[in-house]
């Protein structure tokens, strides 16, 4: 008596690749997007938080707090450096702008990964990085906002339902963070003085 093989014909095993590579087209580059919107989001979220710490420091011991560029040791800050080799928040008492012995630092964050961030600027430039808060919270910089642009290698992309894929965040003068997530705010130089991604 015959038996029947079970098994698949060549075309059958060809429709089901072909299926797989289809599938896989289209969830590797989704997965990417997510990937690297989560890299985004869990930056601008440590770089908020210390922002947050730190103004709350500030009005909490009644003193000027001091977030700035860590050096690589992450004992003071860094001259001419940005935030994206890390950054220090730590009580200013001597009003120096820098962490001299007795001075508490309150946070030290790591180097950002430049395959994470490509480009982590502030403005007004002069400020070389430096975000400080008076001991009301405040920032130091009467009636001045601060700006920091966070942009990775997607550039000035849309990731769907109008999000960009950087991120501004402006701290106002009261030393509130407001994180912007718009691409038309972004990309809108004329409100971002950084310009967009």
């Amino acid at each position: 008596m015959y038996e029947k093989e079970e098994g698949f014909s060549l075309i059958e095993l060809m429709v089901i690749v072909g299926i797989l590579a289809l599938a896989l087209g289209l969830a590797v580059p989704a997965f990417n997007d997510m990937l690297n919107n989560s890299r985004m989001s869990t930056t601008v979220n440590d770089l908020v938080g210390s922002l947050h710490a730190a103004r709350g420091e500030a009005i909490t011991r009644r003193a000027t707090v001091l977030l700035c560029p860590a050096n690589t040791a992450g004992t003071d800050c860094q001259a001419g450096s940005d935030l994206k080799a890390g950054w220090l928040v730590f009580v200013d008492s001597d009003d120096d702008g820098s962490a001299g012995p007795g001075e508490t630092i309150l946070q030290r964050h790591g180097p950002i990964d430049s395959a994470r961030v490509f480009e982590l600027d502030v403005f007004p430039a002069e400020r070389t990085g430096r975000v400080v808060f008076s001991n009301g919270g405040s920032l130091r910089v009467a009636d001045s906002t601060t700006d920091i642009q966070i942009c990775d290698a997607r550039g000035d992309r849309d990731t769907g339902r109008g999000v960009a894929a950087g991120r501004w965040i402006r701290i106002q003068p009261t030393g509130q963070p407001e994180i912007r997530r718009q691409r038309a705010d972004l990309q809108n130089a004329d409100i971002n003085p950084l310009g967009g991604c």
